[in-house]
């Protein structure tokens, strides 16, 4: 009896890892494919990959997204430094930047981007949103 409690613990755990590890992957792909969509220029598909309410505070400046969301200077150097995923919520951090992602009904979304940590303050964002 104790025996099935310690394998069922144990698989239990396992499966645990192994779904933190696929969202992990999944937050990271789409944080490379926002990434790479700026780096190509291609706002349209990086507006894509934004929440809605990232995308229309993009809009607020007055241009449409794909144009706003070129105009951020976001920052597309560096290597991924590490991957977290919270729940629905995950973090991308690069050498010189911090993506924020959301898990929504229609997959992982950009939350908020050109993020960077204040001394003893939340995150500095260029692009937020829920």
């Amino acid at each position: 009896m104790f025996g099935l409690r310690i394998v069922a613990t144990c698989m239990a755990l396992v499966a645990l890892a192994a779904c933190s590890s696929s969202h992990e992957d999944d937050v990271e792909r789409v944080a490379e494919q926002f990434h790479a969509a700026l780096e190509a220029e291609d706002g349209e598909a990086a507006c894509d990959l934004l929440s809605e309410d990232a995308q229309q505070e993009m809009q607020q400046s007055g241009d449409d997204c794909a144009t706003a969301i070129l105009d951020a200077g976001l920052s597309t150097e560096g290597r991924v430094k590490r991957v977290h995923v919270y729940d629905t919520s995950g973090q991308v951090r690069y050498d010189d930047d911090t993506l924020f992602l959301g898990d929504f009904p229609e997959g992982w979304r950009v939350t908020a981007a050109g993020c960077e940590k204040q001394a003893g303050k939340p995150y500095e964002c260029q692009v937020k949103g829920g």
